[in-house]
């Protein structure tokens, strides 16, 4: 009988257990809400009777969750954090890795496949047979959505780009810890390059269509987002918008076109370019902007925004989807409809410009489309690439600007802020020894004191091989420097 009453309680305590479960499950949104609301009140009520308690009130906002198994796939098998998937004879093991890596938190398909292989005592690249197989390190039933829930306050900036061929290498995160204690807190990564590949695994019709991310270095960009942003790296995605030489070859109807020809415009330059006018190339660009902020990036950087300024620019042909308009109203309209949409994701939108726009020629603003005062008022920063190498030689009546870098930063800087309606400036600043007579960490640091002394919030190191050990000398010399002045 005592038996018998024993068991009886265990099945009533398990099913109270599973009725709380599915509750949760179904009201989680709620719940958590309600519990921030609870924790704010009780931190309220400490702090409001002990004066001295470290307590802070909380701010109250509700937590946004997804569920990624809510539309299951047939052939998956998930309880709690464990996925198991039945596979077919003869499906390779890479196949699988990356139908499922999005229930992961593994980044590199590779590196799935191998633990899946182990895990499961699979010797060859095949299955030999029907088989479950488990899934090692997968998502819980609910997780955290990765979108911000509020625009990231863009942090005074000390960022390195990167390629994204660096940002999936293996050592990445190892060399990054270093430049962290040297003083750097963001980073820039090439979401899209000039070449056009997208340089990880992206669902945006197109890209999927057209295997634009085919050579791509990283298959979860939200899970490298999300270790980024939790070692305290301000996260900055780069698109470069309208020279895209991918896209210009493989969709021809959105290349620039050439009136004399009717083919695509300039083939055999190396700058190839996309139509700025065309409303669907437009598009593609916002809807990578769109997916990297859904991944959580604190800033979608645009770079080529602008129309070409090398070739014969009277041959080429627009095709003004949105009206006839100038040069500056095209990529001001593009820049305002990319960031309405991106603002609704919570994530800063900056804009790479051209150093000599500073400078206010009317003959390159028209050419460009960059005109600053326009642009400013649908962006939050603006870094004018000031690299003082890229000036012609006697610019401002310096025979050879790239041996002027206090000059070309501190002046492309005040210069910019005065056309820029109060946004934030965040120069590019020179890290590669291209026509400098003397490129050293002096160099960098003349830079560095430049910008800041400029009123710059911060600036950005620019290599395009990612070679930063000149920058590194120069940020422990500064740092060097810095704790000499406190004494």
């Amino acid at each position: 009988m005592s038996f018998l009453k024993r068991n009886s309680k265990i099945l009533i305590l398990s099913f109270i257990i599973l009725l709380v479960l599915i509750i949760s499950s179904i009201n989680f949104n709620r719940i958590n809400y309600s519990l921030d609301h609870l924790k704010s009140g009780y931190y309220g009520l400490f702090n409001n009777t002990r004066e001295s308690s470290g307590f802070k009130i909380l701010d109250i906002e509700i937590k946004r969750h997804h569920k990624p198994y809510k539309n299951p796939n047939p052939y998956f098998t998930q309880f709690g954090n464990m996925l198991y998937l039945h596979a077919r004879e003869g499906e390779s093991i890479r196949s699988i890795a990356q139908k499922v890596i999005k229930y992961t938190y593994y980044y590199k398909t590779y590196k799935l496949e191998n633990a899946i292989s182990e895990l499961n005592g699979i010797t060859g690249k095949y299955l030999p047979e029907d088989m479950y197989l488990y899934v090692p390190y997968t998502l819980p039933p609910v997780v955290q959505d990765t979108m911000n829930y509020k625009k990231p306050e863009i942090v005074y900036t000390r960022g390195l780009y990167f390629t994204g061929n660096s940002l999936g290498s293996d050592n990445f995160f190892k060399m990054l810890t270093m430049f962290q204690k040297a003083g750097i807190n963001a980073v820039v990564f090439d979401a899209k390059d000039i070449t056009g590949e997208i340089n990880y695994l992206s669902h945006v019709p197109e890209a999927i269509e057209l295997n634009m991310h085919q050579k791509r270095s990283i298959d979860n960009i939200g899970r490298v987002i999300q270790i980024l942003k939790k070692s305290g790296i301000y996260t900055i995605a780069r698109i470069a918008v309208f020279r895209d030489h991918m896209l210009y070859s493989r969709k021809p109807e959105f290349a620039l076109k050439s009136k004399r020809t009717g083919g695509n415009w300039n083939p055999g330059s190396n700058e190839l370019w996309c139509d700025p006018t065309n409303k669907y190339v437009q598009d593609y660009n916002i809807q990578l902007a769109i997916e990297l902020a859904e991944k959580g990036a604190d800033e979608i950087q645009f770079d080529y925004i602008r129309f070409p300024t090398r070739g014969n620019l009277n041959d080429a042909a627009f095709k003004y989807h949105f009206g006839k308009m100038s040069n500056e109203a095209v990529i001001t309209h593009f820049l305002k409809r990319a960031y309405d949409e991106i603002s609704k994701r919570n994530s800063n939108v900056s804009i790479d410009i051209f150093g000599v726009v500073a400078w206010g020629k009317e003959s390159d603003i028209q050419k460009t489309g960059q005109r600053v005062g326009l642009l400013s008022k649908h962006c939050d920063a603006i870094s004018p690439m000031l690299y003082p190498s890229h000036f012609g030689d006697n610019f401002n009546g310096f025979t050879k600007p790239g041996d002027e870098p206090y000059h070309f930063i501190y002046t492309g800087c005040v210069k910019t802020d005065a056309l820029a309606n109060g946004k934030i400036i965040r120069p590019w600043l020179q890290a590669f020894s291209w026509r400098v007579t003397n490129y050293n960490e002096d160099y960098i640091l003349k830079q560095i004191i430049a910008s800041r002394e400029a009123g710059a919030y911060g600036f950005l190191f620019w290599n395009s091989g990612n070679n930063y050990d000149t920058v590194y000398k120069a940020l422990y010399k500064l740092i060097s420097m810095k704790k000499q002045d406190k004494k």
